[in-house]
């Protein structure tokens, strides 16, 4: 990708349902249209109950922002009919069926366009026993990814082109929210290790509804974490809601907050984040 940006849309967090905001989504789509996107990316909660009309309503908001640029998304635990199969008990199959059904049949896609290689991960594991902590609050609310989950996505960015900004998905946030001092994910320091190690660049979630932008610096390697803020009317402690600009080039990773304004009803650039980009080299040491 020598001397060209790559710019990526992270958006995260829509809830079709009783709290999704269009004016939010129409601001969003502004913003695509204004800029040029390489890919688009959604991690996830697409609606609010799992319910068919929610995908179907989520369906149209994804073939709008299609037109603007490559989409990839995960299912979130929003997105997770976890009530068939409570505690590993039921048809585990069926977790992601409507989603599969009315979004996209996989739940791990892959998306490689030209200079961005965007990798998906279903972190969202409803009730399984994965995903159970002691903590009843936790229930159909924490995610989890397994050991082969992990391998798996280290191998698809493996096979990126050289030079491709390495894009990992998935839903739930692998870093401890300020706000709510909440791990998205069981195992959370294990986990950590292995995306450091994995070979991405990026790491997008949301899950936490609070924008953060991070180095995250692990012994077998490190990574960009970006949280993105929701675009329903469920932003955490009264905050606006945002979502997140992702550019890079062969020298800097940039991430770029971008909150709604109620007055111009427009989403109008803030925080900077910024960090020199690695070598695969560097990484390696």
């Amino acid at each position: 990708m020598s001397g060209r940006v790559v710019r990526v849309l992270h958006l995260s967090d829509i809830h079709c349902g009783r709290t999704f905001v269009p004016q939010h989504i129409a601001a969003a789509e502004q913003l695509a249209a204004a800029m040029s996107f390489n890919a688009i990316v959604i991690s996830g909660d697409l609606s609010q109950r799992a319910r068919a009309q929610e995908f179907r309503e989520a369906r149209v908001v994804l073939d709008r922002f299609a037109r603007l640029a490559p989409i990839i998304t995960v299912p979130g635990n929003h997105d997770t009919a976890w009530w068939r199969a409570p505690f590993g008990m039921g048809d585990a199959s069926r977790l992601h069926e409507d989603w599969r059904a009315l979004i996209q049949p996989d739940t791990e896609p892959t998306l490689r366009v030209p200079g961005v290689s965007v990798v998906g991960l279903n972190s969202a594991a409803g009730m399984l026993p994965r995903a159970i902590t002691w903590y009843p609050r936790h229930w159909r609310v924490k995610g989890a990814l397994t050991n082969a989950q992990l391998a798996d996505a280290r191998a698809r960015l493996a096979a990126s082109p050289a030079g491709d900004l390495r894009v990992l998905v998935l839903h739930h946030n692998i870093v401890r929210g300020r706000l709510s001092n909440r791990w998205g994910l069981t195992r959370p320091q294990h986990v950590l290790e292995l995306i450091a190690a994995s070979g991405a660049d990026v790491v997008c979630a949301g899950h936490d509804h609070e924008e953060r932008a991070e180095l995250v610096q692990r012994a077998g390697g490190s990574v960009v974490s970006s949280t993105a803020n929701t675009l329903a009317s469920r932003a955490r402690g009264h905050r606006k809601s945002a979502l997140t600009v992702l550019e890079a080039t062969d020298e800097t990773i940039t991430l770029t907050v971008w909150s709604y304004d109620e007055a111009s009803a427009r989403f109008l650039a803030g925080a900077v984040f910024s960090v020199p980009r690695m070598k695969r080299a560097e990484r390696a040491e």
